[in-house]
């Protein structure tokens, strides 16, 4: 990737980082307040949406310095940027976790994370390309790094931190 082109990256990325702050210190404004406000659920959420805007407002500033208000955006440059394996595989990874956020609480935790990473695995794993067959192991390895991984983030929360989990 161009000098000019980390430079749009860092612009369009700070807006995106910015909008993520701001809605995340909105979302932990709404949370209870259980004794204390500084005991409450929300303090740290808040905190790093404020850090997470503040440093994405510098990144954006800096970004339209070293652009000179000029961003070059054409009908072709977005073709070609959704084009990029990269872009597709960001657009996969924003789109499972939506999915997970928004099925969490309908679906047993374990149940659900088992799913999401094992969905994760597979899709960046697998390759289209190559017989199924000879993909089995990693099929096999993604069932249990995903089993384990949903069991030890459930046990985690569920003994350790002492949260009930949907």
């Amino acid at each position: 990737m161009t000098e000019k082109n980390m430079v749009k990256a860092d612009f369009y990325t700070s807006i995106v980082l910015m909008a993520f702050g701001i809605t995340a210190v909105v979302m932990a404004l709404g949370m209870p307040v259980i004794s204390t406000k500084y005991s409450a659920p929300g303090v740290l959420p808040i905190f790093l949406g404020i850090v997470i805007t503040g440093l994405s407002f510098i990144m954006f500033v800096r970004s339209l310095v070293r652009l000179k208000g000029r961003l070059g955006v054409s009908g072709s440059s977005i073709k070609e940027a959704f084009a990029a394996v990269g872009s597709r595989r960001m657009m996969v990874t924003v789109i499972l976790c939506l999915c997970y956020s928004f099925l969490l609480g309908k679906i047993l935790f374990p149940v659900l994370t088992f799913f999401f990473v094992f969905t994760f695995i597979i899709f960046f794993e697998y390759d289209r390309t190559i017989s199924f067959k000879s993909q089995i192991k990693k099929i096999l390895i993604a069932v249990l790094v995903a089993l384990i991984t949903a069991a030890a983030i459930t046990a985690v929360f569920r003994y350790l931190f002492l949260v009930r989990l949907p």
